[in-house]
């Protein structure tokens, strides 16, 4: 409904990646992933927790399908930029790095070494 809205801005990102792992099981009806995909590209999201169910599915990767991928085409290693900030009342920060992480890394390996290289930061 709302032109590809499902639930609200914030539930877009699960709802999009349970429709890329089912879509094999659904026939193509007039409402369909690219009118999700339009609701959440013209969204600003600025909640950590939002940001990160909607990033799987933008980049085809979603939760479900973690780890698969074609070691073919895929680079040794990557360069992850990782940021974490704070402007909330009390003492705000502002921390970023660059690590070095295997291709197909998970989320936690990438602060896993995050904390390794920058221990009292992250």
């Amino acid at each position: 409904k709302r032109g590809g809205m499902v639930g609200n801005i914030y539930s877009m990102g699960l709802v999009m990646q349970a429709l890329e792992v089912t879509e094999k099981f659904y026939e193509p009806r007039e409402w369909d992933c690219a009118q999700a995909f339009s609701v959440v590209l013209n969204h600003d999201y600025s909640q950590p927790m939002a940001i990160a169910q909607v990033l799987p599915a933008l980049v085809d990767k979603p939760y479900l399908k973690a780890g698969a991928q074609d070691c073919a085409t895929v680079p040794a290693t990557i360069t992850v930029h990782y940021t974490i900030s704070n402007k909330l009342q009390g003492k705000p920060f502002h921390f970023h790095t660059s690590v070095e992480v295997p291709a197909g890394s998970t989320l936690l390996r990438v602060l896993q070494v995050a904390e390794e290289k920058e221990p009292k930061t992250f």
